[in-house]
């Protein structure tokens, strides 16, 4: 059915159980997957008038979400690895993790997203709404939620 599955994760432990699910439907259906991860950018407020950080704090803080986003995608790499999965992985900024996942699906030519459901509950859901709301929202491919 599906041949090429993009595995979004954000680290939690709630994406490793989506991780371990979406490598097994893979497995399954002979597919391909991309583990991805968005790194937000620091906040604007740091680089502009106001509250200004430190050019090092900054670069630190842009590296730690680097090493953060390789280790979540090395977990994607792995889960496939050891099922016997192709997989490549994929780190992207982006402002919005949803329009980073969807434009991740498109550049890479997946014909799914398989993701876990993580979102916020009751009223700050509402108010927030999540990444995986949003992915199904927009997304022109099929999306499979994790739950």
């Amino acid at each position: 059915m599906f041949k090429h599955i993009l595995i979004p994760t954000d680290g939690s432990p709630v994406a490793t159980k989506a991780i371990k699910a979406g490598v097994a439907l893979a497995k399954e259906m002979g597919a391909s997957v991309t583990g991805f991860y968005a790194i937000e950018p620091p906040p604007t407020h740091m680089y502009g008038e106001g509250y200004l950080a430190q050019r090092d704090l900054v670069e630190e803080l842009e590296r730690r979400a680097r090493e953060v986003a390789q280790a979540s995608v090395d977990e994607v790499s792995a889960a496939a690895k050891s099922a016997g999965v192709r997989c490549d992985t994929t780190i992207g900024k982006s402002v919005t993790p949803y329009k980073g996942i969807i434009a991740a699906a498109e550049d890479n030519k997946c014909d799914a997203v398989f993701m876990a459901s993580n979102g916020h509950k009751g009223l700050t859901g509402l108010l927030l709404g999540s990444v995986t709301q949003k992915v199904l929202t927009h997304s022109k491919i099929p999306v499979l939620v994790f739950r």
